[in-house]
């Protein structure tokens, strides 16, 4: 790997609000013949870097798909890894000319946006959804294309993941803090480099503690979670500066920061989560707005409410159950229909209102 893609790549995984893609292409992995497995990705450039990684000892070809560099979640339900960014890939690569068949396996969190039919209809591609993660896609060919149990269903937040997403926050308030201490140090030379270090300690703190402990925890809202994080969290301060460092003007920063910090996060905690509804995109929803603005681009929203199932219009096609990322709906054997199961965990992503075959779902 060149220094330029390691850079990338390393600027992916840090800075990925600013969408770091690569160009759309056609990738050959190992030695594939005619009818060796079509799978297809977005063109984020992490999400590329891992897919490649878990497919390596695999014979089969990888699409990557136009999605102006943003992820397959993000990117399905905010309408930039679409239907025609399949299409087109299909259409331009000369994937026809490479394979016999007519299979396309998609990601399944790609759901929310993509519509098998439609690409059966203009390009001839029979498209069906893949597992969740790409460490999953071996055992998925292995087992004909099929996925193993349900598990390769469901969206998970280990202790890696969590991590991982804290680690990117805390990155950019850190070279945020720094930038701000070295400028402001030039014309306030007194300024305490300990109050800098100080102020480090309390984005780890407050960052990576509320991302690494708080989704475990059951409350009716992530504002909850962590504000009684913040109340353990300034006992601490409160208690290390009374006992062990007493200096008034590092408790009294330490105090605001910690502050500061968990108001902004408080705002949509569980956004932040893959498990958990975005309470700030449901209350925007409910404004009547359909979009999110960020501070580096804007957010197409989903459908926010509650999932309402018409059972007498159910063809028992399976899609809702193929395509849930929380594994909210069971299927009934004896009547032929799917239902809902664990309602409570619905995380209103739509995959399952835009796959269903029958139309028989919708959010209320």
């Amino acid at each position: 790997m060149s220094l330029k893609s390691k850079l990338k790549l390393f600027g992916a995984y840090f800075f990925r609000w600013f969408g770091f893609s690569i160009e759309p292409d056609l990738r050959i992995i190992g030695n594939p013949n005619r009818d060796s497995p079509v799978l297809l990705t977005c063109n984020f450039n992490l999400t590329v870097n891992r897919v490649l990684k878990e497919i390596k000892d695999l014979d089969c070809y990888l699409l990557i798909a136009p999605s102006n560099g943003i992820n397959v979640w993000c990117g399905a339900c905010g309408e930039d890894f679409k239907t025609d960014s399949v299409i087109s890939i299909i259409k331009t690569s000369g994937i026809n000319e490479l394979v016999s068949h007519r299979t396309l396996i998609l990601p399944q969190l790609g759901a929310p946006g993509l519509e098998p039919i439609e690409i059966k209809k203009k390009t001839g591609w029979s498209a069906k959804f893949g597992p969740v993660y790409a460490k999953d896609i071996p055992a998925y060919v292995q087992n004909n294309f099929e996925k193993i149990d349900i598990s390769q269903n469901e969206v998970r937040f280990p202790i890696s993941k969590r991590l991982e997403m804290a680690n990117l926050y805390l990155f950019s308030l850190f070279i945020l803090f720094t930038t701000i201490y070295w400028i402001t140090s030039i014309f306030l030379p007194f300024l305490d480099f300990f109050l800098y270090l100080d102020s480090i300690l309390i984005l780890i703190l407050v960052i990576n503690g509320s991302l690494l402990i708080l989704p475990s925890f059951k409350t009716k809202t992530g504002k909850v979670k962590v504000w009684i994080y913040e109340v353990v969290v300034l006992i601490l301060i409160i208690s290390f500066n009374l006992f062990l460092f007493y200096n008034i003007v590092f408790l009294i920063w330490n105090i605001i920061l910690s502050i500061l910090i968990t108001l902004v996060m408080s705002e949509d905690f569980h956004g932040l989560t893959p498990i958990y509804k975005s309470e700030l995109g449901e209350k925007t929803w409910k404004k009547g707005k359909n979009k999110m603005k960020f501070l580096f681009g804007e957010y197409k929203l989903q459908p926010y409410g509650t999932i309402n199932i018409e059972r007498e219009k159910c063809i028992g096609c399976k899609m809702c159950i193929e395509v849930c990322p929380r594994n909210v709906y069971c299927f009934k054997a004896r009547e032929n229909k799917a239902d809902l199961k664990y309602s409570e965990k619905c995380i209103n992503c739509n995959a399952c209102v835009k796959q269903c075959l029958a139309h028989c779902l919708t959010i209320i």
